[in-house]
């Protein structure tokens, strides 16, 4: 680990914001924030439908502490931007720069490993890092909200937490896009960075780079792809990109992610340039930013980011683990949506969605989506195949109504209907669903 030295800045923390009112009041420390009372309706509003939003889809809350030992983040690309003091000869107690570190011990002590996988779990709360720059955006306190699957690796599982930051953001009524990309396994990424490294040490193609760009090119080469100077955006268009690297099982991945957004229409851009912390992430990563009505991206701030890091565990010292997550900040989504009216839909009777093919659950996922929409309860068990598994987990919630789909419905274009408790079981067809379940709990059309 290195040297407290290269990772501690204690001093630019301290610094005072200038008080315009009275010179004798202690001031609030230049990178955090207050929430004063008129804004504090936005962070309600936020952090319900979050709550909400992984209730819905069976995530389970959990609190870490704010303290950590340091040793927990050794690994951590974070490393040098932790705040921390020394209490005793040996210990070093760490401010967290992130959840992540924090549930993934909370997954090892717990031992959750034994339960059934995968294990979905989210959180929020205030964060701490050091910024050298503090500007619109970024600051040294400020506040996340995490969804975290461990447990199992599959396609699925992407396109459906995707799904479901998607739709909080939607809810909250901020128009985004998902830039996503695919990063491959350690091997994947190992052979890219010898040939990207290569393509921009050509003496001629240096010598297009920007002076910072240049000093980049020592320090991390990857930081290349941020600059936003045309001469350097023109080159990067001729360099390799880290899809041209991956394996075939990581291309097939990524292919069967990207089919499952297809089919859920999420509005997405596959975007080679996104690389974020090689090393840490494998496979897929994703970021959401937000778009003006037009479509096009707006600003050049994200609202979040998340990705698969499958040797994140390992790395806390358990077991290979594949882990899945999602990281949000409260503060630029609420910068988003002051001055919005948000409308919250009331729960009410409990529909469940079961199915039992791989088809059948695309079909399943999108029809959850549209049912939400509507108004309507619903629950699911997506990443689970056994249908009397589903049909236990319907029981459990005390589902009054349970759709089932599987590929005779699909191909039908049909759905089984059963309502539990009037005792009531039929097919029907998809397009007069919507329609039954209205007049079934008199809700207004």
């Amino acid at each position: 680990m290195s040297r407290p030295k290269k990772f501690v800045r204690r001093p630019a923390i301290v610094k005072p914001v200038e008080n315009r009112h009275r010179k004798d009041v202690v001031s609030r420390i230049l990178g955090a924030k207050d929430i004063n009372f008129s804004d504090y309706k936005y962070w309600a509003s936020v952090i319900n439908k979050v709550t909400e939003a992984a209730n819905l889809y069976g995530f389970n809350r959990a609190e870490t502490p704010i303290v950590e030992n340091l040793s927990l983040f050794k690994k951590s690309p974070r490393l040098k931007d932790i705040y921390y003091y020394q209490l005793g000869k040996t210990d070093k107690i760490a401010l967290r720069p992130d959840l992540t570190h924090g549930l993934g011990r909370f997954y090892l002590e717990q031992d959750l490993s034994v339960w059934p996988q995968p294990v979905k779990v989210f959180a929020i709360g205030p964060v701490f890092r050091h910024e050298a720059r503090v500007q619109t955006g970024c600051y040294r306190q400020f506040n996340q909200f995490v969804l975290e699957l461990f447990g199992e690796s599959k396609p699925v599982e992407e396109a459906l937490l995707i799904d479901i930051i998607y739709s909080i953001f939607r809810e909250l009524q901020i128009n985004v896009q998902i830039q996503i990309n695919s990063v491959g396994s350690f091997e994947c990424q190992k052979e890219f960075l010898n040939k990207f490294a290569k393509f921009y040490k050509d003496r001629a193609k240096k010598a297009k780079l920007c002076p910072e760009c240049k000093k980049n090119l020592l320090k991390n080469p990857i930081l290349l792809l941020a600059c936003e100077v045309p001469s350097c955006v023109e080159l990067r268009k001729e360099a390799p990109p880290i899809t041209n690297f991956l394996s075939d099982e990581s291309n097939n991945y990524f292919t069967r992610v990207l089919e499952y957004l297809d089919e859920l229409n999420i509005n997405y851009n596959f975007n080679p340039y996104l690389i974020k912390g090689l090393n840490y992430y494998t496979e897929t990563i994703f970021e959401v930013r937000p778009v003006n009505e037009q479509g096009e991206l707006d600003g050049k701030l994200s609202l979040g980011r998340g990705g698969r890091y499958n040797h994140f565990v390992e790395q806390l010292g358990g077991k290979p683990t594949p882990l899945l997550g999602f990281a949000g900040g409260l503060e630029r989504t609420v910068a988003k949506i002051k001055e919005k009216n948000l409308i919250f839909k009331k729960e009410e009777n409990i529909i469940f969605l079961a199915q039992v093919s791989d088809q059948a659950r695309i079909r399943s996922m999108a029809l959850f989506g549209e049912l939400y929409k509507l108004g309507f309860c619903v629950r699911q068990a997506f990443s689970v195949d056994n249908l009397r598994y589903q049909l236990e987990e319907a029981k459990r919630l005390n589902a009054k109504i349970i759709l089932i789909l599987g590929k005779k419905e699909i191909s039908s274009e049909t759905i089984l209907y059963r309502d539990v408790e009037l005792g009531v079981q039929e097919v029907i067809t998809q397009k007069d669903l919507r329609e039954r379940l209205q007049k079934r709990f008199n809700q207004k059309q």
